[in-house]
């Protein structure tokens, strides 16, 4: 019995030696190692390194700035949110983007360094025309009072006028760009209710739709350097940027929060930085008002910055006259 099992083991070990030492052998006795299936692993194999290959062409392009500030893939839905906001947006002057025309009157007391205050009242007219283009007009008239000053502490009128021409160079519902030219002009009824200079600058102005908040991100860049006017008042360098974040509750209310940050080049870089809260709402049509307080971070006593300020304001919005 032994001898036989010795014998049998012997036989087993025989022949699967013969077939480890020959495929073929081993194909020709059964169709498990069908040739399809040997084949499929190897096409397995280039698919898999396809897969990879597409994706350095995808994902470093989205990690880059403009990606991620600029316009961004959206789902028909979030298209169509985008363009109902927009029109809102429009409708109620917080879009700095839109070409629309406005009628405009604001007011803003502020609290400013060392004891002194200031209100500003600013009339402003917006001109739409050619359905990309937008001329605009700002009539400031100042009073303010400083007991630190020697000399006069206190006057009021007119200030400097400001004019805007912009052209929105690009617009989807999801994304806007607007470019244009800001200057002023030395019309101050006082010495020290203007800068007493001619100034001219580039403005740019974006609004980027946020479909997760169901708002838009906005961000504004404008530069003042004088070239010309009194040779006697202190020339101007000066570079403001702001972001905000304009959401629309209920149809009828609207909020914006921004920071405003400038920096005044004449006097070594020196920054300042404020934040500020509006709340408004549209009365009836196009007639909207809004209230926007805010507070000082740092660089209190730059022009345009103070230690905390209200501003109320009243704005019909229109197509066109």
């Amino acid at each position: 019995m032994k001898s036989s099992r010795t014998a049998l083991a012997w036989e087993c070990s025989w022949i699967l030696a013969l077939v480890l030492a020959c495929p073929l052998a081993g194909q020709a006795q059964g169709p498990r190692p069908e040739p399809p299936v040997r084949s499929a692993p190897e096409s397995g194999p280039k698919v898999e390194m396809d897969e990879p290959a597409e994706e350095p062409e995808v994902v470093p392009m989205r990690r880059g700035l403009f990606k991620r500030l600029g316009p961004q893939p959206v789902t028909p839905e979030q298209r169509e949110e985008a363009e109902r906001l927009r029109k809102l947006a429009a409708k109620y002057g917080t879009d700095p983007t839109a070409i629309v025309g406005r009628m405009q009157l604001s007011s803003a007391y502020n609290d400013l360094a060392q004891g002194a205050r200031a209100s500003d009242t600013i009339a402003r007219v917006d001109l739409p025309f050619r359905k990309d283009f937008l001329f605009r007009v700002d009539a400031p008239f100042i009073k303010w009072s400083d007991p630190n000053r020697t000399g006069i502490t206190s006057t009021q009128g007119f200030s400097d006028l400001a004019v805007t021409a912009g052209w929105r160079a690009y617009n989807t519902p999801e994304y806007a760009l607007l470019v244009g030219v800001v200057s002023t002009m030395p019309t101050a009824a006082e010495t020290g209710l203007g800068l007493g200079k001619y100034t001219v600058g580039p403005t740019i102005a974006t609004a980027r739709f946020l479909p997760q908040w169901e708002s838009f991100l906005i961000g504004l860049f404008s530069q003042q350097v004088s070239v010309g006017g009194d040779p006697a008042r202190k020339s101007l360098n000066l570079s403001r940027f702001v972001a905000q974040i304009n959401s629309f509750w209920a149809e009828r209310w609207w909020s914006i929060a921004q920071t405003v940050w400038q920096i005044d080049w004449e006097r070594n870089a020196k920054g300042s930085l404020t934040l500020e809260l509006e709340v408004g709402r549209s009365v009836v049509g196009p007639l909207g008002v809004y209230a926007r307080p805010g507070v000082g971070v740092f660089g209190r006593d730059l022009i345009g910055a103070y230690d905390w300020n209200v501003e109320v304001g009243v704005r019909y919005m229109f197509r066109s006259f």
